[in-house]
């Protein structure tokens, strides 16, 4: 949420502290009803809930052995036609969040959905609710189903959840339909989005464009530096499962957002051998835009479309063009990825100069920002990189160089999808890096920070003279080279804001 909204929140909630202490004349109001009609919260029961669906669908509770308890499960459309399993987000509405598509899937598709354990009218078991645990129940159901592979299409959680079925169990999956997947990104990645203001400042005055670009990156860095406090609870708890699901039982929601942003989708972002659609909102405040960027540019197989103006929920906000994106994806195979388009003249030194909201794509022999704020870079094609005092938001950018591909000081990246090679792939200095789903290859080590520089790292990949594998975690390196290998670590005082004009002191 917006730094406002989160400064209001607390506000309200020192408030409502303060206003519990005094004497109350009038009791509370009662809760408002809740908004779902098909919901437990309110029919209550598994037979409410069988009355108010069609009759032709099946509802039933059954067994579930992995996890233990009762898991609902839903089966709609013919008994002949292709499978599908629909695979829920966040939030005890469970399947029903599929209702507003569900009738029109299943007169196509032989249908099935689920409360996963924990949500709905499924019971809560005492375990680790994390994507890995939920693909070994789906797995289990599926293999009581028979008939082979199915189609799967997952929302938010359920759609990090059947990322994992698909890459952990493959024989049970032929496609993925993902839809607005949350948890993709490393925690702080995450959270910083949730918690920052826009980065885009198009369409804003030119007066503003600057304090804008400053106020979210001080945004960022507030994130940052609460994900760098030591009592980080998850780390007890992560270390035992029994210990998680004991500290968190009856919270179910709690449980499995901390276990989703607590898993690695390293490996299977760049291997998975399945096609992927990928439909999202593009304004959804939830899981970026910018995952499903990254999915499209790395997942082997995969294509990405969005809804303009559309949130986190897109088969409620927008249930038509939701359903025309759905019943594409299902019905064809993803569309190749295109090629950028090829440098019509010989690349050039480029210079961006205390501007603002400069945008670039293209090939270019050095591109170089100083003093920029809001530059975006897509598709560009470089033989090397140099930022100093600015901040740079770059999707799709090679850099292969003969000596420091990406060289940035006293700055702010948020890299996607992008590639850095050379001697030495990246050289920071009081910088402060979030890469998402990068490759860096180097002849020697892949980064150096000379000075303090904060590095935030999701489903990365590093590949160097001394370490080749994934790189997912959130840490600090001052005067060192970068060892994915050794444990992350975060110094004590808060890194600084890069300033225009104010670089760090020749060494």
């Amino acid at each position: 949420m917006p730094m406002a909204r989160l400064l209001l929140i607390l506000f309200a909630a020192l408030f409502a502290a303060g206003a519990a202490a005094q004497p109350r004349a009038e009791p509370p109001p009662p809760p408002p009803p809740p908004a779902c009609t098909h919901c437990k919260e309110k029919l209550l029961t598994v037979e409410a809930l069988r009355a108010a669906l069609p009759a032709a669908w099946s509802v039933k509770t059954e067994p579930e052995p992995v996890m233990g308890g009762e898991m609902l499960t839903v089966r709609a459309g013919p008994v002949g036609a292709p499978r599908l399993l629909l695979v829920h987000g966040l939030g005890q509405n469970g399947f029903t969040d599929w209702l507003p598509v569900l009738p029109q899937l299943a007169r196509r598709w032989r249908v099935l959905a689920v409360d996963l354990p924990g949500f709905g009218y499924s019971s809560s078991p005492v375990a680790k609710l994390s994507p890995t645990n939920y693909a070994r129940v789906l797995d289990s159901l599926l293999a009581r189903e028979g008939s082979g592979p199915i189609v799967v299409v997952g929302h938010s959680l359920g759609g990090a959840v059947a990322l994992r079925l698909a890459a952990d169990h493959p024989q049970r999956v032929s496609k993925l339909v993902l839809v607005d997947a949350a948890g993709i990104l490393q925690r702080t990645a995450f959270t910083k989005h949730t918690a920052s203001v826009p980065l885009s400042v198009d369409g804003m005055p030119e007066p503003l464009k600057e304090p804008v670009a400053r106020l979210r990156d001080l945004g960022n860095l507030i994130v940052e530096r609460l994900f760098g406090l030591p009592n980080d609870p998850t780390g007890v708890l992560r270390a035992n499962e029994a210990l998680w699901g004991l500290a968190l039982r009856d919270r179910a929601t709690v449980n499995a957002a901390l276990a989703l942003v607590d898993e690695n989708f390293s490996a299977a972002v760049h291997t998975l051998a399945q096609p992927v659609h990928l439909i999202w909102g593009e304004a959804d405040p939830i899981a970026p835009l910018r995952t499903g960027e990254l999915l499209a540019r790395r997942l082997p197989k995969a294509q990405l479309v969005s809804l303009p103006g559309v949130g986190h929920v897109p088969m409620d906000q927008a249930t038509a063009a939701f359903q025309v994106l759905l019943d594409n994806a299902l019905q064809n195979p993803p569309a190749p990825r295109p090629e950028p388009p090829a440098a019509t003249e010989a690349p050039q030194d480029v210079l961006c100069k205390g501007q603002v909201a400069r945008r670039y794509s293209g090939r270019y022999r050095e591109l170089r920002l100083e003093g920029c704020s809001a530059a975006v870079l897509t598709d560009v094609v470089a033989d090397r990189i140099v930022i100093r005092d600015s901040i740079v938001q770059m999707t799709g950018v090679q850099v292969r160089s003969d000596d420091v591909a990406l060289d940035i000081t006293n700055s702010e990246l948020i890299a996607t999808a992008s590639d850095f090679e050379g001697r030495l792939a990246i050289r920071a200095d009081l910088s402060r890096l979030d890469l998402a789903g990068v490759r860096l290859a180097a002849r020697g080590f892949a980064v150096q920070a000379a000075g303090r520089s904060r590095f935030v790292a999701s489903v990365s990949e590093v590949r160097d003279a001394f370490y080749t594998g994934w790189w997912h975690d959130d840490r600090e390196l001052e005067g060192e080279l970068l060892d994915p290998r050794s444990p992350p670590r975060l110094l004590t005082s808060p890194l600084p804001l890069p300033l225009p004009g104010a670089s760090a002191p020749a060494r």
